[in-house]
């Protein structure tokens, strides 16, 4: 462990990625490098006007700032200065979003399939033609199998758009396919244990954490900007950070504390820290006293999980685990332990993440300053409060996905699951490719085989899209407006996101393209405004006359600065926790209601009733009750076959997910992958660093060439590849085949039994030499 102090310089200098790092902390000035590289540098064109957007490359809504030459052309994308999620600062993936605008692969006018599904030939329609279609097979198959029949599987902005479609129609089936693979199961731990879900982004303190604890997740590399703000800022002051991962990562590099921890084995570490903080006095009595039930449950629960134990489950050391949970209890309750955000894992998520939970309760940071602050929101109207003479939404049908006992909304995998069981007959997907999104790539090969209707609207031609019988051209974030964006944060907010530019070819606005189709399916009577400028105007009227000791939305300063922050003085810590400089952001009431959002006992439950009540059912039944114990409960993860090594993956800071490989600037940033292999694992394989190597699944699937990165920052038990390259469709000119798709080697996967997330860090591989030409 290091004490030295370091500079920020240092912090971002001495890591692999640490370049991306800078971007995100830099000026917003030098903000627009890459784009400006792009063009001619004699005679840069002169700015006329600024518009004001929301970025779009990842879910955590950046204000942007866009600046437009004479003739409308977009020039720069600049962070919006006082915007509460960003600060005026974008990393590298939002300064090259001006990409996804010029990218010449672009989907440009509506298509109508020709041929077999899957082949992606099809041909050119106008909307009207695309729409008769879409309406006519749409209401043949809801008027032979009900509104049921149908599912939205949606992700971005277009949410609000196809959820309010999905309602009027009465189909329950509206999933975010994304939630699945990234955040559920911690949604899910955390309402079962405080009866909140921690939502986006997460209510983290860093800024004035004294220690932060990062298990699993790559703050450096998945770039959730204002936390890698903070990071940076919390680790030159002197926080303490402590990373948890099989990988040295970007964070690990200048961490107090790097446990290289044996995948699978997280839940271990952390009963082990209960364990000594219990064992020494180190949790927040008058938080645990006050505040929680299930104390001497979890007392005895953990009275074995001995640092020494978990040393022989995890590979770290005892003096390790001691080490490190003695830091998080010194720095209690102003001590961050991140909940991570993509958390799907090994099919036990939900649990693990419920022992994070358990943690955050008992070192008191939940409502503490350095901690978990309590959010704050602005309360935007519903559709139905800012249009009052709309028609009320038809009963929802009945739902044909097969549910989990603690899902949180409709799981994708329960619809696949219903399609191949031709439950569901016809999928509306927009803005989420499917094919590298879900595991199991077979399945959702023959789910979309037994469609009878498939609609696809996007902005690329990826792979989900050659199976469309019909294909819509979407407009790219930057080209069309949208609702306002109001999300949590300390201070409550609303941002505005205009059309910047032009939209490519034909394609349209999503609130557009939802508007058409609701029109084909004979719903045009659920849409009472004609732009999103009336829409947004309505919104803004609707919470100045519901909410206005929010603070009132100022119309003309939204438009003029791109955000409003509303009332900055909302208390954000419980008593006692305020920042000790006369501010009143302390003083916040803790409700802790049930998982079905009742407030019975008022309590965070670290005993969970809800789980003994389901798991004492399973037990009655004869059922295997495995994964429902009311105290999290760990249980060593299955090994591959011999000659393998687990797949891990993660993010780069250049690329958002699966969806701007192709993007011009960022791909020539990063146009392909790279495997990390320890150096024992690449002997052992027969390989050596830099050359070309193809990965091989336990089922015999294979991905590559990519290269080979020998490096002892792995551990020699598994291996590493960021995730979203080896694109398989020829039109992604950039992105096909460059490196190797991790996704289509994710065969297998295991279901968490508490909320249907899809684990995927359960495929086994090995490494073989190709020769390149």
């Amino acid at each position: 462990m290091s004490e030295q102090p370091h500079s920020r310089r240092d912090f971002l200098r001495l890591s692999a990625t640490g370049a991306a790092a800078a971007a995100v902390v830099s000026l917003p000035t030098e903000a627009s490098t890459m784009e400006a590289e792009a063009r001619p540098r004699s005679h840069p064109p002169a700015v006329a006007r600024t518009a004001h957007t929301v970025c779009g490359v990842c879910f955590w809504k950046c204000g942007v700032t866009a600046e437009l030459g004479e003739q409308g052309e977009l020039l720069h994308l600049r962070g919006t200065p006082g915007h509460p999620l960003s600060r005026g600062r974008l990393c590298p993936r939002g300064v090259g979003g001006i990409g996804m605008h010029t990218d010449s692969d672009r989907l440009r006018s509506p298509k109508i399939r020709r041929g077999e599904r899957g082949e992606g030939v099809f041909h050119d329609v106008s909307w009207d033609e695309a729409m008769d279609e879409v309406g006519a097979r749409l209401k043949r198959i809801v008027e032979k199998e009900g509104p049921g029949a149908v599912a939205f599987l949606t992700h971005g902005s277009g949410d609000a758009h196809y959820g309010h479609l999905a309602r009027a129609l009465g189909t329950p089936h509206h999933t975010h396919p994304a939630y699945d693979q990234c955040k559920g199961p911690r949604e899910v731990g955390f309402k079962l244990t405080f009866g909140h879900a921690l939502k986006s982004p997460e209510p983290l303190d860093i800024e004035n954490s004294e220690c932060v604890v990062l298990i699993g997740s790559h703050l450096g590399e998945n770039m959730h900007n204002l936390q890698v703000q903070e990071l940076v800022e919390a680790r030159v002051r002197g926080a303490k950070v402590i990373v948890v991962d099989p990988r040295r990562s970007t964070a690990a590099e200048r961490a107090d504390a790097w446990l290289q921890i044996r995948p699978g084995t997280d839940t271990a570490l952390l009963l082990a820290w209960m364990h000594v903080l219990i064992r020494d006095g180190l949790y927040d009595h008058h938080f645990v006293r006050d505040h929680t039930e299930g104390f001497g449950e979890l007392r005895a629960h953990v009275a074995t999980t001995t640092p020494e134990w978990a040393a022989a489950e995890t590979g770290l050391s005892a003096r390790q685990i001691e080490e490190t949970a003695r830091m998080i209890g010194r720095a209690a309750p102003h001590a961050v332990i991140h909940p991570g955000r993509h958390v799907v894992w090994y099919g036990d998520d939900t649990q693990r993440s419920r022992a994070v939970a358990i943690l955050v309760a008992i070192t008191g940071s939940w409502g503490a300053r350095g901690g978990y602050y309590l959010p704050t929101k602005a309360h935007l109207p519903s559709i139905h409060q800012a249009f009052p003479t709309l028609p009320p939404y038809p009963k929802h049908a009945k739902r044909r996905d097969p549910g989990y006992p603690f899902s949180i909304g409709v799981n994708v995998n329960g619809v696949r699951q219903a399609t191949r069981d031709g439950k569901i007959k016809a999928w509306v997907v927009s803005g989420t490719n499917l094919i590298t999104t879900l595991p199991g790539r077979g399945e959702t090969l023959e789910a979309l085989k037994k469609l009878e209707f498939l609609v696809v609207i996007d902005i690329l031609p990826t792979e989900i899209t050659r199976y469309a019988d019909v294909l819509l051209p979407s407009a790219a974030y930057l080209e069309r407006p949208d609702p306002l964006v109001a999300t949590q944060a300390r201070d409550p907010y609303v941002a505005l996101r205009e059309q910047v530019a032009e939209p490519v070819g034909e394609s349209l606005c999503e609130c557009n393209v939802a508007a058409l189709l609701g029109k084909a399916a004979g719903l045009e009577h659920f849409w009472a405004w004609t732009s999103m400028e009336q829409f947004n105007d309505a919104v803004i009227d609707g919470h100045n006359r519901l909410h206005p000791e929010e603070g009132l939305i100022d119309a003309e300063q939204l438009a003029r600065e791109g955000v409003v922050v509303l009332n900055t003085d909302t208390p954000i810590y419980r008593s006692g926790q305020g920042l000790g400089d006369g501010s009143v952001r302390a003083g916040a009431e803790l409700s802790f209601p049930d998982f079905d959002g009742k407030v019975r006992g008022g309590r965070v439950k670290l005993y969970s009733p809800d789980l003994d009540r389901v798991y004492k059912d399973k037990v009655r039944k004869g059922e295997d009750p495995t994964g429902y114990e009311p105290l999290p409960t760990f249980y060593r993860p299955r090994g591959g076959p011999p000659g393998h090594v687990r797949l891990l993956y993660g993010r780069s800071p250049v690329h958002s997910f699966a969806r701007t490989q192709n993007t011009p600037v960022l791909h020539g940033r990063e146009p392909e992958n790279a495997v990390w292999t320890h150096p024992t694992t690449a002997v052992a394989f027969g390989v050596e660093q830099d050359e070309y190597v193809e990965i091989v699944n336990a089922e015999g699937v294979r991905q590559g060439p990519v290269r080979l990165k020998v490096t002892a920052r792995m551990r020699p038990d598994a291996v590493y590849i960021t995730h979203g390259h080896g694109r398989n469709n020829r039109q992604l000119s950039r992105a096909w085949k460059d490196g190797a798709d991790d996704s289509a080697l994710m065969t297998r996967y295991a279901v968490d039994p508490l909320c249907g997330g899809t684990a995927m860090r359960v495929n086994f591989v090995r490494l073989v030499r190709v020769h390149q030409a």
